[in-house]
C-alpha cells in the first residue's frame, strides 16, 4: 500500500529514516540556541502547552531554512499525494515534554470544523497534517507520542475504547505524520532529558490553526535568511506575508517558476 493510502485510512504514518541525522543534530543546536535558557521552574505562561509542556514558537533560521527539511522531495511527493491540490506551511513550533512530564490527554489538535457532527468532519479530506520530527532519539524511557489510527471520526470520551495505539519510537531522521484529526497524546517522559519535537503543519490554503495558535505567532522566518529559500519553495511560506514579517505579498511569494504549487517531481 502506497504511502498516501496509508495515511488516508490510518490518519497517520511513521517513516524511520527520511532526514539527515546530522541536519536533525543542527536543528537540535539551533533550537538550544533560541530556548537553551528556559526555567522549567518558572516557565513564561505563554509557552505552557500543560504539565511540564513547552510550545515553543521557533524562527526559522539556519538549519531550520535547510530544503532537505521542509522541502524534502519524498515528503512533498507525499504530502501532494494527500491534499491532491496546493498546501502551504501553516506553522512551526517545537513541542518539548521536559523530564518527568506526564501523559497528556487524549486529544485531537482541532475540534469539527462545522457543527455537523464527527462523521461529517471524518468524511471530508485531509485538511491539515502535522510532520513531527523528533530532535532526540526516542525510546520507552523518553516516551514519544502514542497515536490512534483511524480515529479521525472518533470521540475521545472512552479513551479505553481506543486501544494501544502506535508508539513510534523514532531515531533522529525519523518523522511521524499526523492528520489533524487523528486521536493521540504525548506520553510521558521518564528519562533525565528535554524531549524536543519539530512540528511542522502543512496544510491546504483555505484551513489555518486558530486554536493552538492564541499565544503567539505560527510561522516566524527570518527575514534576513529568507533569500535563501529557493524559488520553487517559497510558495510553501505564504503565511508569512506581510509588512513587517517579509514585507512581501501573498502574490509575491506565488511567484516561482514552477507556479503556485511546490515543484514535485
Amino acid at each position: 500500500m502506497m504511502f498516501a493510502e496509508r495515511f488516508a485510512r490510518d490518519g497517520c504514518l511513521v517513516i524511520d529514516k527520511l532526514f539527515d541525522p546530522a541536519l536533525i543534530d543542527s536543528i537540535f543546536e539551533e533550537y538550544h540556541r533560541q530556548y537553551g535558557d528556559i526555567d522549567p521552574a518558572n516557565r513564561p505562561l505563554h509557552l505552557k502547552a500543560g504539565d511540564r509542556r513547552l510550545q515553543l514558537p521557533i524562527t526559522l533560521r539556519g538549519a531550520l531554512l535547510d530544503p532537505g527539511l521542509y522541502g524534502h522531495p519524498l515528503l512533498l511527493k507525499i504530502l501532494g499525494e494527500i491534499f491532491g491540490s496546493l498546501f502551504l506551511i501553516d506553522n512551526v513550533t517545537v513541542v518539548t515534554a521536559l523530564a518527568g512530564a506526564d501523559h497528556q490527554p487524549f486529544h485531537r489538535d482541532q475540534p469539527d470544523l462545522f457543527p455537523l457532527g464527527r462523521e461529517y468532519d471524518a468524511s471530508l479530506p485531509c485538511y491539515a497534517v502535522i510532520v513531527a520530527i523528533p530532535l532526540i532519539d526516542l525510546d520507552e524511557q523518553t516516551g514519544t507520542t502514542q497515536i490512534f489510527p483511524g480515529t479521525m471520526g472518533d470521540s475521545h470520551e472512552d479513551p479505553d475504547a481506543l486501544g494501544e495505539g502506535v508508539m513510534p519510537f523514532t531515531k533522529r531522521g525519523g518523522c511521524y505524520l499526523l492528520d489533524y484529526r487523528v486521536q493521540h497524546r504525548g506520553f510521558a517522559n521518564r528519562s533525565d532529558r528535554d524531549r524536543p519535537v519539530l512540528y511542522i503543519t502543512y496544510s491546504r490554503e483555505w484551513f489555518t490553526d486558530t486554536i493552538n495558535y492564541r499565544k503567539h505567532a505560527r510561522l516566524e522566518v527570518d527575514p534576513a535568511e529568507f533569500e535563501t529559500i529557493p524559488l520553487e519553495h517559497r510558495p510553501l511560506f505564504r503565511r508569512a506575508a506581510g509588512k513587517g514579517l517579509l514585507d512581501a505579498t501573498i502574490e509575491d511569494l506565488r511567484a516561482n517558476p514552477y507556479g503556485m504549487a511546490p515543484k514535485i517531481d
